[in-house]
């Protein structure tokens, strides 16, 4: 198997409703944001949600191998009354009652379009903790047709397959090679939140993976102490 598209975790912002951007997670802990930062998941069960954690973590302290730090970070920003306990959408984002919405960027681009400016909404990927989560590709031992299969692939990693995958918002596995070789279009790049922190994106292996889950879903009540839902 191999690496397809990434999204990273990134805020999605109700300007309307948040004078001041954050633009790290330290940030999130400052008083100006009393309850207002919210995540789309339960990090007891959602993916989305555990990484967020995740990713909190590395900008921390913690490290790929460490998650612990990201509980920590949460335990700070609900005491500090700044975290909502509830599952964010798209609808709370716009009605304020998540103005600040920790998810994929993707999904967060994605509502700032679908939103069209009512309410504005920006997005913005950390200056820290930039973590990635990767879908992946493969063929099937079984494929009836494994060349046919090998073809598709061959356009999927094509500069032409990666672009439609970016158009959705979706980083192609090949946008940092992309970039330098500007071949990206420049209407797309303008769409993205700072493209040159993706660099930084870092991206963990499935047992580190594992191993944060692990942590944070088992711990998250007892450091914690937020029911999402």
């Amino acid at each position: 198997w191999y690496g397809d598209y990434y999204g990273v975790l990134a805020f999605a912002v109700n300007t309307d409703v948040v004078a001041n951007v954050p633009q790290d997670w330290p940030d999130l802990l400052k008083e100006e944001y009393s309850g207002q930062v919210a995540m789309a998941g339960d990090p007891r069960a959602s993916n989305q949600a555990i990484q967020s954690v995740f990713a909190a973590s590395l900008a921390n302290g913690g490290s790929l191998d460490d998650a612990g730090p990201g509980l920590q970070f949460f335990k700070d920003l609900n005491a500090a009354g700044n975290f909502v306990p509830v599952i964010a959408e798209t609808g709370t984002l716009a009605q304020g009652e998540t103005p600040i919405v920790i998810q994929w960027d993707y999904n967060g681009l994605a509502a700032r379009d679908s939103l069209a400016g009512n309410p504005p909404v920006e997005v913005i990927v950390p200056a820290s903790g930039v973590f990635a989560g990767v879908y992946v590709q493969a063929i099937s031992a079984y494929a009836p047709h494994p060349n046919a299969a090998k073809l598709w692939m061959e356009f999927l990693y094509s500069d032409e397959g990666q672009l439609i995958w970016l158009k959705g918002y979706c980083h192609p596995i090949r946008f940092n090679d992309m970039v330098e070789r500007g071949v990206v279009p420049q209407d797309l790049l303008d769409k993205l939140p700072t493209p040159e922190l993706y660099n930084l994106a870092v991206f963990p292996t499935l047992d580190q993976l594992n191993t944060a889950k692990d942590v944070i879903t088992t711990q998250w009540d007892s450091v914690v102490g937020a029911d999402v839902k």
